[in-house]
C-alpha cells in the first residue's frame, strides 16, 4: 500500500471508512465473482509453485539447485518455498 493510501485510511473515521466501503462495493463484487481481483501474493510450496509457472516439480528441484530461480529454505536440505511475486518477476525476465 502507499504512503498516501495508508495516510488517507488512517485519516478517515468508521462512518468514512463505511462509506467508502460501501461505494467500492459493486467493483469489489465485480472483481471477486469474475475471478479478476488480484490474486494474494503469499508462500507457495515446490508443487504449487511448479504449477503457478507451468513446470514439472522435478524442473523446479533442477532450477533451484542451479540457483536460476528466487527460492527461500529454512535451511540447507530443508523444503523449498517460492514467493508468488518473486516468480511473477521470474518469469517476466525471461
Amino acid at each position: 500500500m502507499s504512503d498516501l493510501a495508508a495516510a488517507l485510511l488512517e485519516a478517515l473515521d468508521d462512518d468514512a471508512l463505511d462509506r467508502l466501503a460501501e461505494r467500492l462495493r459493486p467493483r469489489l463484487a465485480g472483481s471477486l465473482a469474475a475471478g479478476t481481483g488480484p490474486e494474494p501474493d503469499r508462500w507457495l510450496t515446490t508443487r504449487e509453485a511448479a504449477g503457478y509457472i507451468g513446470r514439472s516439480t522435478n524442473a523446479m528441484h533442477k532450477l533451484t539447485a542451479g540457483r536460476a530461480i528466487p527460492v527461500s529454505q529454512d535451511g540447507l536440505g530443508a523444503r523449498c518455498y517460492f514467493r508468488r511475486s518473486d516468480l511473477d518477476a521470474w518469469m517476466r525476465s525471461r
